[in-house]
Order: C-alpha cells, then structure tokens, then sequence
C-alpha cells in the first residue's frame, strides 16, 4: 500500500495470477464492518459482479447502487468506499491490472461517467455471464496445468462480455463536472502511444491552456501528476509488449520511441519496482 495525502493508494494483491484475481465472497465470515471500509484508491480495475443483496458504493462522491444481479466497476485511481452492503450480500470481486484491459474495451470504460458505472444485467444474459465468471473463478482456486494461460483466455471473454453489457447500456443525460474533471479527462484522451514521451506542455497546448493550469486540474482530479500518466500509459503499452509478445528489452523501447533501451529499463524499474524481463517472468509463471 502506498498513500497519496490521506488517502490509501493499494496495489493488487500478491494472489493475483498474471495480473487478475477474482474471490467469491460474501458478508458472512467478513472481520470488520462494511459500511466501514474507508476511501481510498485501486492502481487497478475493480469489478463486483452481485449475485445476490444490496450495495452502494461511494465512487468520487457519487452513490453507484447495486442490486442482485448486478455489476459494477471501479477505474484505477478513482476514490471509492462502501456505503451500504446488505447483510445477504454474495458475489464476485475481480481485480484486473490495466495493462490487461484491451483497448476496444477502454474505449467503452472510459467515457462512462461514475452513476453508469453499476447497472443491473439483463435477464436473458445472467445465467450464460454467471456460468463464465464462475467458470474463471474455479479455474482461479483449482491446481491444474497451464493455469496461467486457461485464467488469461477466459478473462478476456469475460472482459468483453462486460464490455458488451455497458455498451447496450441506456446512456444517462449527462451531469455537469468541473472543470478539473473535464481537463483531466481530455488530458488523458489525448494520450497515445506515440505521444507518452511528450512534455506536459506539449497536451497543454493542444488543450489552449497553460502547463500549470493543466498539472493542478489533473491533480486535483486524480490525486496524481501528469507526468504521473504520461509514464503509466508508457508502462501499460510496455508491460502489453512484455506480456504478449515475445520481443527483447531492446527492441520493445525502441518501438516506443526510447533511444536508448537501458534508459528505458532503469525507468520501468523505477516506476514499478521491477526490471522488465522479471515483470515478464513473474506473468507468465
């Protein structure tokens, strides 16, 4: 865990296999009161899939309620706690790290603001969604060969029927945000993998507004720098690389624009406490 000010900043649980985790629980067996789980913030995509009861979540000072069968998301580095779990409440938590999240399905995610973010799920999909998420929850617990690769394989249908289910969605009028949020949100829009290397003046500019202007609305949106996301996009594509492909350290910095690969290695070390060939040996164990 790290902390941002006062509020909580966790990584992904040590259990996770290649960057997912997804638990079964329910409110029985819990060692502390719910309504009890303080603010803080996720480096990585929650999911709650309810299958039973009643839940409202605090996501950046907006209730998102959830109702059986259900499901909601939280986006990494959003402020959220518990408001309300209902004393029957049973379901799956699922932990993505962002890096595995395709980009077909970002665009979805993104744009969607906090009181879409929990909707409940068509009856004539439950049984089939529930079959899959079950399917990757038993994977998960049991031991068997190529575990890694049967969790990555069902996770990725499952990501895109989740993404399916929020694009059929019912589009609310859209609320009024500030204008940190709306800053914060084009900054991150404009983001792309051929521009992650640019200076925070470079989106300022395209934006019409000063470089200070932009580094205090994203700050003041998501508790981070610019620079802060401008590395995380360039370590999200470098961790898809390493991931997916079987390319050396060298040739994956150079396609993403650094001259020099040891540079890029003591940078990725430096940003996720890990050299690139371990973060590969550790995701593909």
């Amino acid at each position: 865990m790290k902390a941002k000010s006062d509020i909580p900043i966790y990584n992904q649980s040590s259990e996770a296999i290649g960057g997912i985790q997804i638990v079964k629980s329910s409110l029985q067996g819990m060692d502390y009161p719910p309504e009890k789980m303080g603010a803080h913030r996720d480096e990585f995509y929650v999911f709650f899939v309810l299958t039973k009861g009643n839940v409202v979540m605090l996501c950046d000072n907006i209730a998102v309620e959830l109702n059986e069968i259900g499901i909601g998301f939280i986006k990494p580095f959003q402020v959220h706690a518990a408001k309300h779990i209902s004393n029957n409440t049973t379901g799956y938590f699922i932990s993505i790290a962002p890096f595995l999240v395709p980009d077909a399905c970002l665009e979805i995610f993104q744009p969607l603001q906090i009181s879409e973010q929990g909707k409940k799920i068509d009856p004539l999909f439950q049984d089939d969604f529930l079959n899959l998420v079950s399917l990757l929850h038993n994977s998960f617990e049991k031991q068997k060969q190529s575990k890694p690769q049967i969790i990555n394989g069902l996770f990725n249908a499952l990501i895109y029927e989740i993404a399916n289910l929020f694009q059929s969605s019912e589009r609310t009028i859209p609320k009024p945000r500030n204008q940190s949020t709306v800053i914060s949100t084009n900054f991150k829009k404009l983001i792309s993998k051929s521009n992650f290397l640019e200076s925070p003046s470079f989106f300022a500019k395209k934006l019409n507004i000063s470089a200070s202007h932009l580094t205090d609305c994203v700050n003041a949106s998501t508790g981070k720098p610019t620079t802060y996301w401008l590395q995380n996009a360039m370590i999200i594509e470098a961790q898809r690389l390493l991931y997916y492909t079987e390319n050396d350290v060298k040739e994956i910095a150079f396609s993403l624009g650094f001259k020099d690969h040891s540079y890029f290695s003591r940078m990725f070390k430096k940003l996720t406490h890990e050299t690139p060939l371990a973060f590969r040996k550790k995701f593909r164990k």
